[in-house]
């Protein structure tokens, strides 16, 4: 199984394309599951996705640096989180940032009640760079998988607006000193 999407986009006066690949996760080992869960049972994990999105973008030097902020809807208990590394967790609600960045995501959670994990990401430009901690969407898509009887079914990708008006009041609440526009 593998699911593919593209979504253009155009920032800082230079188009881009953000291209999307989700794939069943068949080898938990080969993935590094085992980096951060200790005594790994890959039946367990087997079959969860694995996303990475990559960038292709004309523009150049510091018109490259961007972003990748993640929220994570759970139907199971209704929870709405904004997905970061656990170190970086109280500064900043950015996934990833720098120079043309590549995102890449492997939730496995097999001990998780039946439902759906959906991720809305979307790729961010700080309009200044690094100066201030305001943040822009420029393309988002969706993703995710379904849980039934610990069997994940990787959910397509698919284009959502660029638009986080259905997250602000997650952002706002859990990183008060950022604006997202």
């Amino acid at each position: 199984m593998r699911r593919e999407l593209s979504v253009p986009f155009e920032v800082r006066g230079h188009r881009g394309l953000v291209n999307i690949r989700v794939l069943a996760n068949d080898d938990p080992w080969a993935s590094g599951h085992q980096l951060v869960a200790a005594d790994l049972d890959a039946e367990a994990y087997r079959n969860f996705p694995i996303c990475t999105a990559t960038l292709r973008y004309h523009g150049q030097g510091l018109n490259a640096v961007m972003g990748w902020v993640q929220l994570v809807t759970r139907s199971f208990d209704g929870d709405v989180s904004v997905d970061v590394l656990p170190f970086a967790a109280e500064a900043s609600p950015l996934y990833a940032y720098g120079f043309l960045p590549a995102f890449f995501d492997a939730p496995a959670n097999p001990d998780h009640p039946d439902g759906v994990w959906r991720a809305d990401t979307f790729l961010v430009v700080v309009p200044d760079v690094i100066r201030s901690r305001v943040l822009e969407p420029i393309a988002a898509f969706t993703w995710g998988y379904r849980l039934h009887g610990g069997y994940a079914d990787p959910l397509d990708p698919a284009r959502r607006p660029a638009d986080w008006t259905d997250h602000r009041a997650v952002l706002s609440a859990s990183y008060p000193d950022w604006i997202f526009r």
